[in-house]
């Protein structure tokens, strides 16, 4: 019986490579944050789900080998560790120190038919996640083009993007994983959509859109083809959930926040704002997205539960 092999890939630029690898041997392919989009979209082998999920984190402990593509396989990825090392590593180019790989090559062969069956995977991880934050996600799937960049901040629905969107090549998601830089997707995305023409999403909260909100004025003056999306749930989100989930009272995570609307037009920045995050939220985004000038879109929404790529909520640590 042929091994089951799984391959992890964190490098964005070994597209060609990991798909011939994952067809040769059979073998699911997850994405960390670093490698989202290499795999095509609708490909069999792509997961489309981060390890952070209890089935997809099932499929690494069945996994006879893995075979990983740049790994350093930090704390972010791997739950602070807690996911088990693996049978057998086998790593391609670099790996962290964190797992002991029993092969180090520049390339690997092997044969095999797909073991898992990734479509009841992507069901059974459906059925753990927030319905809001499948509705959202969906808004944003009809919204934005395949060819998108969306660059996401340290908020609740970036969280959910960043680990859920399904990017359709690489280097279309940039998130500050590691550092988790709060106020990093609106100054970045003026970046972003400076060097790549097609079109720019700076996803943000309301706390995070702060941090940068002067920066209206380089966009307005510079006429920079970018969309920001604002999700005004009325303070830090995920230190709200923090405090809830802890059973401490909330204290300094409810902001008193300006009309953001309001505040983007004052600089000549054209701007709307809609109510939730599903149907109309997809809508307008869409209609935003397709106008090169740069414009505002202000989500008045409730928060949203964080995913389970969230400290908070990851199923291997110990409670």
């Amino acid at each position: 019986m042929s091994a089951e092999h799984l391959i992890w890939v964190e490098d964005p630029d070994r597209r060609e490579e990991v798909v011939e690898h994952a067809e040769r041997l059979g073998a699911p392919v997850i994405e960390t944050y670093g490698g989202r989009g290499v795999m095509p979209l609708g490909h069999p082998l792509r997961v489309g789900f981060p390890p952070h999920v209890p089935a997809v984190g099932a499929l690494w402990d069945q996994a006879d080998v893995v075979v990983a593509f740049g790994a350093q396989f930090d704390g972010m990825n791997t739950q602070n560790w807690q996911q088990p090392p693996p049978r057998k590593l086998v790593a391609i180019d670099a790996t962290g120190p964190n797992y002991e790989a029993h092969e180090v090559v520049a390339a690997y062969a092997g044969e095999g038919e797909p073991w898992a069956d990734l479509g009841a995977v992507r069901t059974a991880a459906c059925r753990d996640l927030d319905p809001r934050a499948l509705r959202f996600l969906d808004a944003l799937q009809f919204a934005l083009p395949d060819d998108a960049t969306v660059v996401c901040d340290m908020c609740i629905p970036g969280y959910w993007t960043a680990g859920f969107h399904p990017f359709a090549a690489p280097r279309k998601l940039l998130y500050p994983v590691g550092w988790g830089t709060l106020g990093f997707a609106f100054p970045a995305g003026i970046g972003a959509a400076l060097a790549d023409p097609t079109p720019t999403v700076a996803l943000c909260g309301d706390g995070g859109f702060l941090f940068a909100c002067g920066e209206l004025a380089t966009v307005a003056q510079e006429q920079i083809p970018l969309t920001t999306v604002i999700v005004d749930d009325g303070g830090y989100g995920m230190l709200r959930y923090d405090q809830d989930v802890a059973g401490e009272p909330r204290f300094g995570v409810d902001l008193r926040s300006p009309d953001f609307a309001a505040l983007a037009e004052s600089f000549g920045v054209r701007a709307q704002t809609v109510d939730g995050l599903d149907d109309d939220f997809g809508a307008a985004l869409a209609e935003h997205v397709s106008d090169p000038a740069p414009s505002v879109l202000v989500a008045k929404a409730e928060a949203l539960t964080p995913p389970p790529t969230t400290s908070p909520r990851w199923y291997r640590c110990p409670r």
